[in-house]
């Protein structure tokens, strides 16, 4: 028997980013456990309602609507005290702050579960007075936390290191990023002018923005390219740097090669055409869409960014790592997947390994420290 009942999982919105779609992932996992599951957001105008439709019917959405996170302090308050939650789980900085601090007010016994999904060092631009209150909120309001969920060992040492953080509460659980609606997706069919028998195509997934580096790729390809015409890239994503990066494309003279077909629900599909997959990103919290390639078995190139490359390839063991922004490093990295002696492991060592990125794993220890009464 669960010791547990009702969960609330908090988000500032229903945005379509990674971090967002994990968490949907895990209500709807614990509402199929039979346990009553409520969502929490604070705005659900325009695109922050995008991943409405991936929500259970067995999950209870309950829109605060109260815009900024900052300002749902008194709703979230008055909703613990009058649900009586076992359990709130909430993801990205500013909003587990904000769960402190309304916990507190509350007066409950709510145990908080806070998910931190990104490098704190890379991600928070923050200088002088900002960056003091940030830390000292987060030093504040972290330890009232039964554990603070970071996703992925490099997190979880940079949250100590940036923050100064000393409190035992931290722990790392990988997202759940493979389960059988995952499997089920690659399977699909997807067109492609630059899928045929002659060419080898690059696939790389995320959007348009700096973290994802995608000008590095593109000029990293130029030089691959020039060597072996027949490879083609195709980057699936849409972003505010999208005319940085038709106009690199075109200065490039790549036009023909290199392919932006916009956003696509379902990236995963392609695995199963193209010869390589590569991340080329500046920063991570841990790349889900770097583990789904991994599992689909395709050839995988990735930056050694901060974080989670390193823990997903295990150092180099199931594919290439390149540092950021080493142009030749990644061309060089893309050939040898390609044209030359790609990395070779054992089937036993790979599926031990990437058992814990599969959902039922993750949902164990989930419930695991949901449950613990520490």
């Amino acid at each position: 028997m669960l010791k547990i009942h009702k969960v609330v999982f908090f988000l500032p919105s229903l945005g379509g980013g990674g971090a967002e779609r994990t968490v949907i992932q895990l209500a709807n996992s614990f509402a199929e456990y039979g346990l009553n599951i409520h969502l929490l957001v604070c705005d659900l105008n325009g695109e922050k309602a995008t991943l409405l439709p991936e929500i259970s019917s067995k999950v209870e959405l309950v829109n605060l609507n109260c815009g900024r996170v900052m300002k749902s302090i008194t709703p979230l308050k008055i909703k613990m005290r009058t649900e009586h939650y076992d359990c709130l789980v909430a993801t990205q900085t500013h909003t587990n702050i904000v769960a402190g601090i309304a916990k507190k007010l509350a007066g409950v016994n709510t145990r908080l579960i806070f998910r931190e999904v990104s490098t704190p060092s890379k991600n928070m631009k923050l200088q002088g007075i900002a960056k003091f209150v940030l830390k000292t909120l987060v030093n504040w309001t972290y330890p009232l936390a039964q554990q603070v969920v970071c996703v992925s060992k490099g997190v979880e040492a940079d949250f100590r290191d940036y923050y100064g953080y000393k409190k035992n509460n931290l722990v790392t659980i990988y997202n759940p990023v493979l389960d059988d609606a995952y499997f089920e997706k690659l399977k699909m069919p997807v067109a492609h002018q630059f899928f045929n028998e002659n060419n080898k195509v690059i696939l790389a997934v995320g959007r348009l923005t700096e973290a994802k580096n995608f000008g590095f790729l593109i000029r990293s390809f130029k030089a691959l390219h020039d060597q072996h015409p027949d490879t083609r890239l195709i980057i699936l994503g849409e972003g505010e740097l999208r005319t940085e990066f038709e106009a690199l494309i075109a200065e490039l003279s790549l036009t023909e090669v290199v392919d932006l077909p916009g956003f696509d629900s379902n990236p995963y599909a392609y695995f199963k055409y193209v010869s390589l997959f590569v991340l080329s990103s500046n920063w991570e919290g841990l790349p889900g869409v770097l583990i789904q390639a991994l599992a689909s078995k395709v050839k995988v190139v990735s930056t050694n960014c901060p974080s989670g490359p390193m823990e997903i390839l295990d150092d180099a063991k199931f594919g290439l790592l390149v540092e950021c922004n080493d142009q030749a490093g990644l061309t060089q990295a893309m050939h040898q997947a390609i044209f030359a002696d790609y990395v070779k492991f054992s089937h036993v060592d790979f599926e031990a390994h990437i058992q814990q990125f599969h959902k039922q794993t993750v949902l164990k220890q989930y419930l695991r420290i949901m449950e613990s009464t520490s």
